[in-house]
């Protein structure tokens, strides 16, 4: 049936014919009217304050940072969850380093912040739906092509 558990019922009317298409949690018209308002008011009110949530976990995603230091500390980086720069600091002793040297030793500390800072922004959607939520997991998948979290 091409609406997955949705239960087919002969649609009851004057002429007997058609099909009435029965899809769980979905309201039907045909029930009490009064039942049915209080019901799409129920589900508009729930879907407003999911919004409002999300809104909410978006701005804490937006403030997290992640921060990585190279191991000698010749570098220090600091990225929001999207892996965007928003700090570089080299150490004067970074200059000693050859270029392409210091050139990967960047890359790396980039990679190592950004990982963080990815780690941080699935805590932040773990904590505001759960840890095996929907949202969680592809955020997770997401950031785990990226910077292998």
């Amino acid at each position: 049936m091409p609406f997955g558990d949705a239960v087919a019922d002969r649609w009851i009317s004057g002429t007997g014919r058609g099909i009435a298409v029965r899809l769980p949690g979905v309201t039907g018209f045909s029930d009490d009217p009064d039942e049915a308002l209080a019901r799409v008011a129920a589900d508009i009110e729930a879907a407003q304050r999911r919004a409002e949530r999300a809104v909410e976990v978006k701005a804490s995603i937006d403030r997290v940072r992640g921060r990585a230091r190279s191991a000698r500390g010749e570098v220090v980086v600091e990225t929001d969850a999207t892996g965007l720069i928003t700090d570089l600091v080299l150490d004067d002793a970074a200059l000693n380093l050859r270029a392409a040297d210091l050139a990967r030793l960047i890359r790396e500390t980039i990679a190592a912040a950004g990982r963080d800072a990815g780690i941080r922004a699935v805590a932040v959607t773990d904590d505001a739906y759960g840890e095996g939520s929907t949202i969680s997991a592809h955020l997770r998948g997401e950031l785990d092509a990226r910077w292998r979290v």
